[in-house]
C-alpha cells in the first residue's frame, strides 16, 4: 500500500535516516536493550513499518526495537506455546486475541494504560473496544482500517445516472447494481454494477449484531443479520444469479495493481477500504472514481454512515522479556507524532480522534498527495456513532469463516438465507459451549 516512508512521511527526518549507513542499528545499539518484534507486514508495507521502527530507535538511549520482519499469527502462536516469543507482535486475525487472552498467554494492559496518563476519550471506541476481552484490555491499536463506497462516475454518466450522485440508501445500491450490470448477447455480465461486499460491510450497514454484548450469546439470526443475507442474495440475483456472477468475478485480477476491476471499468460500484485512493493514484491515476459513505436501510436513517473497523493489533505476550518496554512503544505510538507518520506512510486510519482532523492527512501537500482527496473522506467516518467491528470472542475466527462460507452459499443460492444462518448459529453455539 505504500512505496516507503522515505518518501511519504516526514521527509526530513526520515530522509535522514533514509540516507544514512545507520538507518538499521545505530553505533551504539549494542549497549542498548533489545525489543524484538514480530509484525504482520511483508514487502513495501514492511518496509514502511521499518521506517517507523527505526524513527523511534534514533530517538531512544536505552532501548532498541529489533523488527524480525512479517511473520504469520500460526507462527506466532507456535512460539507462545513453546515459551518463546518475541517480545510483542501484530495479530493480523483478530478472532486469535480472545483464545490468548483466555489462556493466559497475554499480559493485560490496563494498569499501565491507567499510569501512563492515556485517556479512553481520546480514541476511536471501536479501537480499543476490539482489544478488550472480558473486560480487560490486551492489545493496542497503532492504525484502523475502514471502508465505504466507491463509484465509477463515468460508468453512471453511460447509463443516464447522474455521475455525482452516488446511492444513499441500500434500496437505491440494489437498484443502481441491477441497472449498471451489463451482459453481452450470449447472456454472460461484460460489466458488474456492484463487487459483491464483504457480507460483515452489509451487517454493519443493517445494524446487525454477532453477539449478545451482555450475555456473550452468538445472535446469527439477529434481525440485522437475517436482512443482511437476504440483501446479498437479493444483490446476485438482481444482477443475473450466481452462476454469472461467479464466472465473471473469476477472471478479476489482483486489486493492487494495473488489473484491479475497478480500474478497467468492469465494476461500477464498490465497498473497500481506505488505502484504495492511494492505489488509485499509483495504478489508474486517469480513472475517476467518488467515494461515500455505505449506504443504510431506508427506513433506518438512524443507521446513516456506517463502517466496519479493524484495527492494527498490537500484544505482549505474557513471556516477554521486556514488556514495560514494549509498552513505551505503544504509548509513542498513540502519539500524534507516530500517528501522522504511520498513517501518512501506511495509508490507515489514524485511532487518535484529534489526529483525524489534522490537515497533513487531509491537504495534499504536492501532486503526489492526491490520493488524500479520497482518503480524507474516510477520516470523517471512523468517529461515525455507527461503526462495527466483530466482537472479541473465543469464537471469532470459527465464526467469520462461517460468513465466508455463508456467501458462497447466498451466491450459489444452494441454502436459503433462513437456512445458511440457522446452521452458523447451530455450528458456533456449540463451539461456544466449549468456552
Amino acid at each position: 500500500m505504500s512505496e516507503g516512508v522515505e518518501k511519504w512521511g516526514l521527509p526530513l527526518a526520515i530522509g535522514a535516516l533514509a540516507l544514512s549507513g545507520c538507518a538499521r542499528r545505530s553505533a551504539h545499539a549494542e549497549d542498548r536493550i533489545e525489543v524484538r518484534v514480530w509484525s504482520m507486514w511483508g514487502g513495501d508495507e514492511e518496509q514502511v513499518f521499518q521506517g517507523v521502527v527505526d524513527y523511534y530507535n534514533q530517538r531512544q538511549n536505552r532501548v532498541y526495537l529489533k523488527n524480525l520482519g512479517a511473520t504469520e499469527d500460526q507462527k506466532i502462536i507456535r512460539a507462545i506455546v513453546a515459551g518463546a516469543p518475541p517480545d510483542f507482535f501484530t495479530l493480523r486475525e483478530p478472532g486469535y486475541l480472545a483464545p490468548l487472552a483466555a489462556n493466559n498467554a497475554l499480559i493485560a494492559l490496563d494498569e499501565w494504560f491507567r499510569e501512563s496518563g492515556l485517556r479512553g476519550s481520546d480514541f476511536v471506541p471501536a479501537s480499543l473496544e476490539q482489544g478488550r476481552f472480558q473486560g480487560k484490555l490486551y492489545s493496542m491499536p497503532f492504525l484502523l482500517d475502514a471502508n465505504a463506497l466507491f463509484w465509477h462516475p463515468e460508468l453512471f454518466r453511460k447509463a443516464g445516472l447522474p455521475p455525482n450522485q452516488p446511492p444513499k440508501t441500500l434500496e437505491q445500491m440494489l437498484a443502481i447494481a441491477k441497472q449498471l450490470t451489463q451482459l453481452d448477447r450470449y447472456g454472460n455480465i461484460t460489466q458488474l454494477g456492484m463487487r459483491p461486499p464483504w457480507f460483515p460491510t452489509l451487517v454493519a450497514a443493517f445494524g446487525g449484531q454477532f453477539i449478545d454484548p451482555k450475555t456473550g450469546a452468538v445472535t446469527a439470526e439477529h434481525p440485522g443479520i437475517m436482512r443482511a443475507a437476504r440483501y446479498f442474495r437479493a444483490l446476485i440475483e438482481a444482477m443475473g444469479g450466481g452462476d454469472k456472477v461467479q464466472a465473471f468475478t473469476a477472471g478479476f485480477g489482483n486489486e493492487q495493481g494495473t488489473n484491479n476491476p475497478f480500474f478497467l471499468g468492469k465494476v461500477a460500484m464498490m465497498v473497500n477500504g481506505q488505502w484504495n485512493p492511494y492505489w488509485f493514484q499509483k495504478y489508474a491515476p486517469k480513472v475517476p472514481y467518488g467515494v461515500a459513505p455505505v449506504p443504510y436501510p431506508q427506513d433506518r436513517p438512524d443507521l446513516a454512515r456506517p463502517t466496519w473497523i479493524g484495527q492494527n493489533m498490537f500484544c505482549i505476550p505474557r513471556e516477554s522479556k521486556h514488556p514495560r518496554e514494549a509498552w513505551d512503544f505503544f504509548v509513542w505510538m498513540q502519539s500524534e507524532e507516530a500517528q501522522i507518520l504511520f498513517a501518512d506512510t501506511m495509508h490507515g486510519m489514524p485511532n487518535i480522534r484529534r489526529v483525524l482532523q489534522n490537515p497533513r492527512l487531509r491537504t495534499p501537500q504536492n501532486a503526489e498527495e492526491v490520493w488524500k482527496q479520497g482518503y480524507s473522506k474516510f477520516l470523517d467516518l471512523v468517529d461515525s456513532p455507527n461503526v462495527a467491528f466483530f466482537p472479541t470472542s473465543p469464537v471469532a475466527t470459527l465464526y467469520m469463516n462461517e460468513l465466508t462460507t455463508l456467501e458462497d452459499y447466498l451466491t450459489s443460492g444452494s441454502k436459503s438465507p433462513e437456512q445458511a444462518l440457522r446452521d452458523i448459529q447451530r455450528r458456533v453455539s456449540e463451539e461456544a459451549k466449549r468456552w
